[in-house]
């Protein structure tokens, strides 16, 4: 398995559920969190690492994305 660090940025009330989303998916398993750090107003950058299968890991990152509001965001920084 390849460990992938994975980037949420977003509403600050978001930053845990996503965390908590990454860390149920299938095949997936949360290795890692840094602290968030803040962007602006209300928005924060979670860095994560997660351990997974390319696809558990790309399918969990396209879920999670699919239900975040506009101006939020999560992608697989590096792997």
């Amino acid at each position: 398995m390849t460990i992938y660090r994975i980037r949420f940025e977003g509403p600050a009330a978001l930053a845990v559920g996503v965390a908590t989303a990454l860390a149920d998916a299938d095949g997936v398993d949360l290795t890692s969190s840094e602290q968030p750090s803040i962007l602006d107003a209300g928005k924060v950058r979670l860095n994560v690492s997660a351990e997974g299968s390319e696809a558990d890991i790309a399918a969990a990152v396209a879920s999670i994305g699919a239900s975040l509001p506009d101006g939020a965001s999560i992608k697989v920084v590096d792997g």
